[in-house]
């Protein structure tokens, strides 16, 4: 069953700048390097450092955001693809759309968290706003789970 959500999309005002993430669990897949980061109010993931420029420049840097497909097979966005497989990628998954179906506010934004490594940036979906002396607005985005 495909479920389709529109979210607000968050740019921080500075570059590098961002909130902290905050207590979650994490799960990493062995399969696809992602790291997925869980917790009530929010989930984020990690990719490889190669591949988040190029997710970046799709979501981030565009004032028209492509639909974000997310599924079983893999993560689509305009020319940006990737392959997902494994229990801990469905996990992540299924936290995403958990936490998307639990507020008809939800967001978009990059954060981050001292374990990951100072320059580490977590794509991050939420059910409240980023802190508004950091974010600003940037848009909006649709978002396709399978």
């Amino acid at each position: 069953m495909t479920h389709e959500y529109e979210l607000e999309r968050y740019a921080a005002y500075f570059r590098g700048w961002c909130q902290a993430f905050g207590e979650h669990e994490s799960i990493h897949s062995e399969d696809t390097g992602i790291c997925w980061l869980l917790r009530e109010d929010q989930s984020g993931f990690i990719l490889p450092p190669q591949l988040m420029k190029s997710l970046y420049r799709e979501v981030l840097r565009k004032s028209d955001t492509p639909m974000l497909q997310l599924g079983p097979k893999g993560c689509h966005i305009g020319a940006f693809r990737y392959p997902l497989s494994g229990a801990a990628d469905q996990q992540g998954i299924a936290a995403i759309k958990e936490t998307l179906e639990n507020s008809s506010d939800s967001c978009l934004f990059m954060t981050s968290h001292f374990t990951y490594g100072t320059g580490t940036r977590i794509f991050t979906l939420a059910n409240k706003k980023p802190l508004s002396i950091i974010y600003k607005e940037i848009g909006r985005i649709r978002i396709q789970l399978d």
